[in-house]
Parts: C-alpha cells; sequence; structure tokens
C-alpha cells in the first residue's frame, strides 16, 4: 500500500504543468542599452521567466506558449527598456501586466491572439508604459477572417511619448489617438516580424480615417499592402508635416493609379523627403492607355526622392519640366525610380538630349526595363539607322552635373549601331551607368565624356564588333560588366590586351555568358588592380594565367567545358594563393574526368591550399558513368589499383603488340628484301625495272646431274617443252662437247630467263654443286628477284649447309618431287606457272 501511493504521488509530480522557463534563457550582454540581454525564444515556456537577472534590459520571449500576461509578471525587470512578446498564442492582458516597467521605450506585440475587447485589453494596461517610444501591436488577421480589428483608442491615449506606432486597424482612428502628441511614424500597411509577414486591414480611406492626426507632427505614414475597397482623394489631408509616404503594393478595387496621383495635391508646394508608390494593383477595366502619369500633380511637391517603379506606365508628359516657371520638383527632386514600367514618354525631339538635365539636383535616377519607347507621342519603337538621323555630331546628352547614378538598362530596346559619337555634356560626376539590354549592335565609334566613371555595364547588347579603342575615354573605371555581350573570341585573342589597356584602375570585371572558348594567357596582365574576373558560363577548356593579378580576390569560372588542368596551370594556381591568401576559385558546374590520366588533377583538388567554392565536384568516369571527386578520393586505394593495373596491362599489350610488329618486320624485310632495295633505288632516283621474257634466249636452264639425264631430256623436256612451250636450256642438247663447265654454266645463267636447280643426292656430292649453287645465287638480283627455282627430290636429306641457298628462294619457288614415280600433270602445270610467271617487284 505504501509504495502504491508513493507512486501516485510521483505520478502526479510529473504531470504537473510547467510553470515558468523549462530551458535556461541565454543571458549576454546588451551593447545597446548596457544591462543584460535575455534571450528566451522558442523555449516553450506559458509564463514570464521568474529568474531573471533585475539589470535585464532586453528580454526576447518570442514563439513560446505564453497565453495570458498576468499582473506584476515583470515587476522585478526595472531597467527593461526592450520587451518582444511576440508570437505567443497571448488572448488576455490582466490590468498589471505591464507594471515595474515604466523605463520601457520599445514593445514589441505581435502575433497575438487579442480580440482587442475591454476583457482581453484592460483601459489602463499601457498606463505603466510611460516612457514608451515605439509600439507594434500587430495579429496575425488572416487566423481571424472574420473580426474587426478597432482598437479601443483609450487604451493607447495614455501613451504620450509614442513616436512610432505599429497597429492593426480595420476603422476610422478615433479620438484617443489626438493624446499622441509625439508620434513620428504611423505603420497600418503590411510588414514584416520575425520573418513573418502581417497585413494590413485597413481598406476604406475616407477624410476622416486620419482626422485624429491633423494636430500631431507625423512625419511618415505607411500603408503598405493594403486593399483598399475605396479612397477619398483628399484622405491624406490631415497630414500636413508628412515626409515620407509609402504606398507600396496597393490593391485598389474601385480606383485607378490616376487618383491614386491625384490625391499627392494636398502636398503642393511642401517639402517632402519620399513618396513611393510602386506595384499598384486595380481592377478596374481600362481602354487605350491605363497608366498615365500626370506630372502636374507631382511637379509642384518639393521631393526628394520618387519611386513610381513596376506600374504598368507608359505615359509620362515631359514637357511640363522644361515650361517655365520651372516647377518646384526640377530644383528638389535627388532620387527618382522610373524603373519596370512602359513608358513611351511625351517629349518634343529637340528636348530628348536634356531629359536628364531637368532637374538640377538630381543624383540617382533609375528608368531600367522599360517595354517601349520613343519619341513625339508615337508608340512604335524607334528605326535603329534613323536613330540619330535629327542629332549632330556627336549627338549631346546633357545631364545634371549632380548626377551619379544613371540606370537605363533595357529602356531603349533598340538603339541600333553606334554609327556616331556620343558626348555626355555636365558629366563628371557620374560614377554609374547600366546600359546593358540597349539592343546597341556594332560599337565602332566612342563615349566621350565619362572620364570619372567608375561602374559600366554594357552586358546584354551585340558587341562583336567593337572599337578597340572604346575603353580609352573611361580611365578611372573599376567594374565592368559585358556579359551576354557575344563578345568575339578571336578579336580579344588578337586585340583584347590593347582593348583592355586602359582599364589601369579595374577591380571587378565581368565577361559571363560570351561562349569564350579560349583566353590568351597574358590577356589580363595589365590589370593589377583586379579582385574580381567572372569568366562564369562560357566554353572555356583551360584556365587563363592570373598570375600577375596579384589582388586578385574571385576568379568564377563556373559552367565552363573545364575537365581536367595541366601542372603548368595548377602550379600558376598555387602561385596566385602565395601573392594573396585571399583568393578563391570558383569552379562549380564543370564536370571533371575521373580517370587515371586525371589522378594529379583529382590529387590536387583535396590536398590544395587554394580557396575552392567547392569541397566535391562532379565528374564522369571513363566508362561514362556519372561520378563525383569526392567519391573518387574516398575510394582512393581501389581506384589507384585499377589505375596500376590497368597501366601494367596496357604495357604488356603494348610491349608484345611491339614484339608481333618486330617479327612481322623481320619476316617481311627477308622475305622481301631484294623488294625493299629496289624501292630504295627508286626513292633515290635511280630507274630500276625488272627484266622482262624478252631479255634472254631461254626461258629457263635446267641444271641436273647425269644420274637424272634422261628423266630430264625425256619426260621434262616433253612436258614444258613440247606440250607447254617452254624453251629450254638443257646441257646435253645445247651445250658443245668438251667445253669448260664453269664457262658453259655462267653462259647459260646469263642466256637464261630462269634457273631450275634440280637437288638430288648425286648433285650434292659433286665437286662442283658449291660452285653452282654460289653462281645460281648470284643469279638472283634486283633486277630477278624470283629467278631461281628449286627442285628438290625426296630422297635428298637436307642439311644445314643449304640454308644459304634455300634461303634465298621463295616458298613459292620451292617444289618437291619424287623422281622415282611419274609425275601428275598438276605438277608440270604448277612449275609451269612458276617458270613463266613475272618478276613481282
Amino acid at each position: 500500500m505504501v509504495y502504491q501511493i508513493i507512486r501516485i504521488i510521483l505520478g502526479l509530480s510529473f504531470n504537473l504543468p510547467i510553470v515558468g522557463a523549462n530551458k535556461k534563457c541565454l543571458e549576454t550582454v546588451d551593447a545597446q542599452y548596457g544591462g543584460l540581454h535575455a534571450n528566451c525564444s522558442r523555449i516553450k515556456t506559458s509564463r514570464v521567466p521568474e529568474d531573471l537577472p533585475d539589470n535585464t534590459t532586453t528580454l526576447d520571449l518570442t514563439f513560446n506558449n505564453i497565453k495570458t500576461l498576468y499582473n506584476n509578471d515583470f515587476k522585478y525587470l526595472t531597467q527593461l527598456r526592450h520587451l518582444d512578446v511576440s508570437f505567443n498564442p497571448i488572448d488576455t492582458l490582466q490590468e498589471f501586466s505591464f507594471h515595474g516597467l515604466d523605463s520601457l521605450l520599445v514593445l514589441e506585440f505581435n502575433g497575438h491572439n487579442l480580440n482587442y475587447t475591454d476583457i482581453s485589453m484592460p483601459l489602463e494596461v499601457f498606463t505603466p508604459l510611460q516612457s514608451l517610444t515605439n509600439l507594434s501591436l500587430r495579429s496575425d488577421i488572416s487566423r481571424f477572417p472574420n473580426r474587426q480589428f478597432i482598437i479601443p483608442d483609450r487604451v493607447l491615449g495614455s501613451l504620450t511619448k509614442l513616436t512610432q506606432l505599429n497597429i492593426d486597424m480595420s476603422s476610422d482612428f478615433h479620438s484617443g489617438f489626438s493624446n499622441l502628441t509625439e508620434l513620428k511614424e504611423l505603420i497600418v500597411g503590411g510588414t514584416w516580424k520575425h520573418r513573418k509577414w502581417l497585413h494590413c486591414e485597413l481598406s476604406l480611406l475616407t477624410k476622416t480615417t486620419f482626422k485624429v492626426f491633423s494636430n500631431i507632427p507625423v512625419r511618415l505614414l505607411q500603408l503598405n499592402s493594403c486593399i483598399i475597397k475605396s479612397f477619398d482623394e483628399d484622405f491624406l489631408q490631415p497630414f500636413p508635416n508628412l515626409k515620407t509616404l509609402l504606398l507600396n503594393n496597393i490593391t485598389m478595387k474601385n480606383g485607378n493609379f490616376s487618383r491614386l496621383i491625384q490625391a499627392l495635391h494636398v502636398f503642393k508646394y511642401k517639402n517632402m523627403t519620399e513618396i513611393s508608390i510602386n506595384q499598384i494593383i486595380t481592377f478596374l477595366p481600362y481602354i487605350g492607355f491605363n497608366r498615365r502619369l500626370d506630372l502636374q500633380s507631382l511637379s509642384r511637391i518639393c521631393l526628394e526622392t520618387l519611386d513610381l517603379s513596376q506600374n504598368l506606365i507608359n505615359i509620362i508628359d515631359l514637357d511640363v519640366l522644361f515650361t517655365p516657371p520651372y516647377p518646384l520638383l526640377t530644383r528638389c527632386l535627388r532620387r527618382f525610380d522610373f524603373s519596370a514600367n512602359r513608358l513611351t514618354g511625351t517629349i518634343s525631339l529637340h528636348l530628348a538630349p536634356l531629359i536628364f538635365a531637368a532637374t538640377s539636383m538630381l543624383e540617382e535616377a533609375d528608368l531600367s526595363d522599360q517595354r517601349k519607347f520613343s519619341f513625339n507621342k508615337y508608340i512604335t519603337r524607334a528605326t535603329p539607322p534613323r536613330a540619330h538621323r535629327n542629332f549632330p555630331e556627336p549627338i549631346p546628352i546633357f545631364i545634371s552635373s549632380t548626377l551619379r547614378h544613371l540606370n537605363v538598362a533595357g529602356l531603349p530596346h533598340e538603339i541600333g549601331e553606334l554609327q556616331v559619337d556620343v558626348e555626355f555634356i555636365f558629366a563628371n560626376n557620374l560614377e554609374y551607368l547600366n546600359m546593358s539590354y540597349c539592343g546597341l549592335y556594332n560599337m565602332k565609334r566612342k563615349v566621350f565624356g565619362l572620364g570619372n566613371l567608375h561602374i559600366l555595364d554594357i552586358s546584354g547588347n551585340s558587341l562583336s564588333i567593337i572599337n578597340v579603342t572604346f575603353l580609352d575615354e573611361f580611365p578611372n573605371l573599376k567594374t565592368l560588366h559585358v556579359s551576354n555581350a557575344l563578345l568575339d573570341n578571336d578579336f580579344l585573342a588578337q586585340n583584347g590586351r590593347r582593348f583592355f589597356s586602359p582599364l589601369k584602375k579595374l577591380e571587378n570585371l565581368d565577361l559571363s555568358s560570351n561562349s569564350l572558348v579560349y583566353l590568351p594567357n597574358e590577356l589580363f596582365n595589365s590589370m593589377v588592380t583586379l579582385k574580381v574576373l567572372n569568366l562564369a558560363n562560357n566554353n572555356l577548356i583551360t584556365i587563363p594565367d592570373v598570375t600577375q593579378l596579384v589582388k586578385l580576390n574571385s576568379l568564377y569560372l563556373n559552367y565552363n567545358a573545364i575537365t581536367t588542368s595541366s601542372y603548368e596551370t595548377r602550379d600558376m594556381l598555387e602561385k596566385t594563393f602565395e601573392k594573396n591568401k585571399k583568393f578563391q576559385l570558383h569552379l562549380w558546374g564543370n564536370t571533371f574526368i575521373c580517370t587515371c590520366e586525371a589522378i594529379p588533377f583529382l590529387l590536387w583538388l583535396e590536398e590544395t591550399r587554394v580557396n575552392l567554392d567547392r569541397a566535391n565536384y562532379s565528374g564522369v568516369e571513363s566508362s561514362g558513368i556519372p561520378t563525383s571527386t569526392k567519391a573518387v578520393y574516398n575510394q582512393w586505394t581501389s581506384f589507384n589499383r585499377n589505375c596500376v593495373s590497368s597501366f601494367f596491362f596496357n604495357l604488356t599489350i603494348v610491349g608484345f603488340g611491339i614484339v608481333i610488329l618486330t617479327l612481322i618486320g623481320v619476316f617481311a624485310f627477308i622475305k622481301n628484301k631484294m623488294k625493299l632495295k629496289l624501292l630504295l633505288l627508286r626513292m633515290n632516283g635511280k630507274n630500276v625495272y625488272p627484266k622482262k621474257r624478252n631479255d634472254f634466249v631461254y626461258e629457263a636452264f635446267i641444271i641436273y646431274t647425269d644420274s637424272i639425264s634422261g628423266w630430264v631430256c625425256n619426260e621434262l623436256r616433253n612436258e614444258l617443252e613440247t606440250n607447254r612451250g617452254i624453251k629450254l636450256n638443257l646441257r646435253d642438247r645445247d651445250h658443245l662437247p668438251g667445253g669448260s663447265f664453269a664457262d658453259d654454266l655462267l653462259e647459260a645463267i646469263r642466256d637464261s630467263w630462269k634457273i631450275v636447280l634440280i637437288l638430288t643426292e648425286d648433285f650434292l656430292r659433286s665437286d662442283l654443286a658449291y660452285f653452282t649453287m654460289c653462281n645460281c645465287l648470284s643469279s638472283v638480283t634486283l633486277t630477278t628477284p624470283n629467278r631461281l627455282i628449286v627442285l628438290i627430290d625426296h630422297q635428298v636429306n637436307i642439311t644445314t649447309n643449304l640454308d644459304f641457298l634455300l634461303e634465298a628462294v621463295t616458298e613459292d619457288n620451292i617444289l618437291h618431287v619424287d623422281l622415282r614415280d611419274p609425275l601428275i600433270i598438276a605438277f608440270w602445270d604448277r612449275i609451269s606457272n612458276v617458270i613463266k610467271s613475272k618478276e613481282d617487284i
């Protein structure tokens, strides 16, 4: 029984709810406020921790399970300056929840579950926060689609020192907000908090929506991403002191862009810092030009920054900027962004070169990414050959002397061929010029007046033909982008050094996406200040020499055709790293060959001190199977063993092949040495040709002994001479009796085309056998290599001393015969064919 009671007590203890933090908060020094920063985010606590140090100045309680802020939860944190309780399921605040926070400056209370009733938010709950300057009180309205977000105005009325208010609101602001006399920034639109998007609930903008702020010096109003059902053109009237107006990404269900611009009339003759109205979405149908920008309303405002990007604006009446009296806007505007519209413009042709000089204080201008452009209110694109026909040469472009940044990328899509020079006037302060994707091609002429330019982007144009001295006018250039510009590889190989030679201060060069196949090693030697070289997305198979670039930090060779690297290249990269330890090589996107021949390169990838962008690269084996360099290195033992075994196997095959070829060559030489000698003589210019039958008296001289003279004079003579028409020289018939054997032998050999030597036992025993055989061999010359025919009686024992004779005779000319038996017709036909065969040389 006792044990059961203990077990029940222990079980209850483990099921009790956890109060306070179940993980300890991370405490660090608070650099901003001087105390401690307590990071209690995501510790799954359901209460404010009770063991926090008294000198805590910043407390982060985001993303926990707190549902209620109880009385005196922060009683002892009297030095707290920054409190963030965002993204807790808080649905109730007790009356003294913030008791003790007299010094709190910033309260982040976002992503809560409050329904803004008196029960969830007592009237006096914020009263202790007398020092509060920043309050963000936003809920995730997407979770409560049917709730009206109307904050009790009296709850916030006590926050008299508040300067920034980020708040939910779905209706007019009531009288309680009039106590916020020091409010400077009012944020009602959508906003990001802790990487979570909080939507805008305000949908009706009437004259009374912000009326309560008429006597409060609000300087910033943010209404981004609101879905506006309707608005009054005077809804901004209560903000006479406004400096910054942010109306970005607004959706208007019953209005249009022109009406929204007209609503700015309330700021006529006012000084403002920024107006940003971009990405306006409208639901109303339009006929013709649906986005016209009327500069009349804006031109009367002394405005420093104007952002009207991404609005599909297609008409701007620019002539108003040149009409006296010149409007305030021309004297105040410092930055404007009209990018990503459909501007065509309406401006007199003679005023076109002055478009950037109309505003005398302009510092930054962005007109990039336009879909159309034309002069004189015509919407068609300018025809390239006529684009400059009415301008003087060089074409002058006047800009504000204060302009530093000019982006016209994609503004005129078809500038065309640069057949005349262009000169920028008053461009001494211009540092950035982006003319990418403007339809430029064949830049045979030059651009003047940009000697102080630091950044130039001419990417996306067709620069296959470009003046080799084009860059001479940009001596102070630090960054040059020439990406996707169809640069001619041969031009860079032949004129590249001259082309880039003026850029003595260049730090960043982008030549990516130009289908370059090779670059000469000395191309970049003059650019010793270069820090970034981008050669990505080309077809390079080798890495250019960058040894002279001692300041190079990054070399981008991504997505090229590099498969391996030579020892010289690897050594060059190592030397470059030795000169600059920050040097990094980017090779991702190349597929390396993982074969035995690439072993040095694969080892280098793993062991080099050069900073590589990846530790592993894609590769392909010799069999075509995909792999990676890391996989090869991890299996290095087996990979190397296969390579070694393959090497010795290949070496064996090669050696065996050499032996076989040598034997075949020797055999061919021995068998055809006469032919080879004759071929050499012909190659040396000596016209040596084989002798013919007509050069001799007899067709064949038969050499035989007396023991077979009967067979020769009867059977052999009858078969060869009588039956087959071969004229024979026979000793017993054609030589005079009593003559010298040697003389008769030599004369018969001289007069006969072929010599038939019959080897018998009697012949080999005779005294004149050796003499006869030697003279027979001497008759075999370059012009008669197949002259000797040997008939061997089967009773003859072939001894080694006959090798000298038989080796000089081809196998076809050696016939074996049995003289004791009658010979068949096939034998006579064969010997006849051998005698009659022509010399094959």
